[in-house]
């Protein structure tokens, strides 16, 4: 019924915008909390996310010019907004981190389409496999199983971008960014205190604070690296060479987000490695099972490796684990596909993280409303978040048919109440003539 307008904003009509924010958000003046909750709201109902869009589609709100000014003076406080909101969601019982979840740790390059962008560059996309045009986002994600949420992120900023604005000097190379966000993430206290990555991340310098704020890991680890086993060096692949081919054991593994099941033959090693100490090596072979019952190896030759100081767990314990890595790059398609993340074409670099704040609001707001059944009347599965994104909508249409509905009410003698259809319905003149 009311798909024509379903991006018409009624900001302070809507209970779960102003719920969230007045809650869980950062104490900002008054206009600059509007325009938060307006651009989260837009994010959410529009279908496309710039400043003028979500402008001219809010009643009684500000206008484009105005909104633009705001965000960009919120800009320097997007990050205490983030973290702080963060801290308000271990509150509420259905929503705080557990031990048992985990933390991911990921470069994700956001594709812009705009070379004159503040931090935009040519970046590799593991999911692209090549060099895009974008920009190089760092965040850490949190995992529950029933629940999860983005935590934190910084942006990367490769030297030759930085020499092109005269910024040269504030260069830091990608793992410094990562024990940036382990600092800040151990800074705030949380239970959660297992943490998997992929191998660029996997370094000694990273491990060793992980190992100094008595974090567990799990992570892939470069076939060049040197171990030490039964007191002979050897590197990661010329260990797993060494291994008997009887030591390799077919075991299941299951997906917990996906619940699909994987398998695997695996060996493992407990090495020594120089400055970081004892670990366990994984080796990993997958395998694929035929419609007859049968396994072969899914890819000939091929082989994984996982590391992990996690002794005490068994080596498909520490599969499982870090299987849930996969959860943030299901995070990055969800916030692409259903929020808005690439969509964002402000020039400075400010603005752009401003943005991405903005995007991991509306998906922990959407987690937060899922979580306290806020979304169940609108919808009968709300499992992922793009169903919890259209059962969203559908309050939101709630709210503004009940909005009408009273509008319609008051103005039945107005003289300008066809003239109000036209302009909020965008209607046919038929259309008009019923009001």
């Amino acid at each position: 019924m009311f798909l024509s307008y379903r991006g018409m904003l009624l900001v302070k009509e809507n209970a779960l915008i102003m719920d969230f924010f007045d809650h869980l958000g950062l104490a900002l003046p008054p206009r600059e909390e509007e325009a938060v909750k307006t651009f989260v709201y837009g994010i959410l109902v529009n279908h496309r996310a710039s400043i003028k869009n979500i402008a001219e589609n809010t009643i009684q709100g500000q206008n484009e010019r105005q909104m633009n000014r705001i965000i960009h003076q919120v800009s320097s406080k997007a990050r205490e907004m983030l973290l702080h909101n963060l801290q308000a969601l271990q509150k509420i019982s259905t929503l705080a981190m557990r031990p048992s979840g985990v933390v991911s740790i990921d470069e994700h390059v956001i594709p812009k389409t705009g070379k004159h962008i503040e931090g935009v560059d040519y970046f590799y996309s593991t999911s692209e496999n090549k060099e895009i045009l974008g920009l190089s986002m760092i965040n850490t994600h949190y995992y529950g199983g029933s629940f999860e949420y983005p935590i934190d992120c910084l942006l990367y900023r490769r030297l030759q971008e930085l020499e092109k604005w005269g910024k040269q000097e504030l260069h830091v190379p990608k793992n410094e960014i990562a024990r940036q966000l382990i600092r800040s993430y151990h800074e705030l206290g949380l239970p959660c205190k297992v943490w998997v990555m992929d191998s660029y991340f996997m370094t000694k310098e990273n491990v060793k604070l992980l190992d100094t704020y008595d974090y567990s890991y799990v992570s892939k680890i470069k076939r060049n690296w040197v171990v030490t086993y039964q007191r002979q060096r050897w590197s990661v692949g010329d260990l797993y060479e060494s291994i008997p081919e009887t030591e390799f054991k077919q075991i299941e593994a299951v997906n917990s987000k996906a619940k699909k099941k994987r398998y695997f033959l695996m060996a493992h090693r407990d090495v020594f490695i120089s400055k970081i100490g004892e670990q366990r090596i994984i080796y990993l072979r997958e395998l694929e099972k035929e419609p007859s019952g049968a396994f072969h190896e899914k890819y000939k030759s091929s082989w994984m490796c996982l590391v992990s100081n996690m002794l005490e767990t068994s080596p498909k314990g520490i599969l499982q684990t870090y299987m849930k890595r996969w959860t943030i790059e299901t995070s990055y398609r969800d916030e692409s596909q259903e929020l808005h993340l690439k969509g964002c074409m402000w020039r400075d670099i400010e603005g752009q993280y401003c943005f991405i704040t903005l995007v991991f609001l509306a998906y922990r707001l959407l987690m937060w409303a899922s979580r306290l059944g806020l979304l169940s009347p609108y919808s009968p599965q709300v499992d992922t978040i793009g169903k919890k994104r259209e059962a969203f909508r559908r309050f939101h249409e709630q709210v503004f048919g009940e909005w009408i509905t009273s509008l319609k009410q008051e103005c039945k003698k107005c003289a300008m109440a066809k003239v109000l259809y036209a302009l909020i319905y965008r209607g046919t003149p038929h259309a008009i003539e019923h009001w």
